[in-house]
């Protein structure tokens, strides 16, 4: 099997997230249906990855962008995730309180079963990496 490469400029192309006007996660694949002939844009949650959802041991990894504005918080993680951020900033509150700055060159960790608020004074871009198999959002 072939390995994938991407460019480090798709890090630019993030699609925004759910309707969460200061988060950005993905990426986006147009696909064309052919019975009606329309153009519909699908968000893939992740980037490179497992895409056979019963492998025994998946990987999946994307980007992530995240502006100034309120926390956003995600479900409670059911994997492990590790992430570096890249440039920016990305402030972790995790569900008893902690909280950690993360800052370009910096790396994170989040284990399965926490719940982690994101949020951002500036803004910060990260590749995250989990154990699981490629999502759709």
């Amino acid at each position: 099997m072939a390995f994938r490469v991407r460019s480090k400029t798709d890090a630019f192309k993030i699609p925004n997230f759910g309707g969460i006007p200061h988060v950005f996660f993905g990426k986006l694949a147009h696909m064309k249906l052919l019975k009606f002939n329309d153009l519909i844009t699908v968000v893939k949650a992740d980037y490179l990855g497992t895409e056979d959802e019963k492998a025994i041991s998946p990987i999946s990894g994307s980007w992530f962008r995240i502006e100034k504005g309120p926390e956003a918080a995600p479900p409670r993680y059911d994997y492990d995730e590790i992430g570096v951020v890249m440039e920016g900033e990305i402030t972790l509150k995790d569900e008893t309180g902690q909280t950690e700055t993360v800052r370009g060159g910096d790396t994170f960790m989040i284990p399965r079963g926490s719940t982690i608020n994101f949020s951002s004074d500036t803004y910060g871009v990260a590749w995250k990496c989990g154990g699981r198999p490629m999502s759709r959002l």
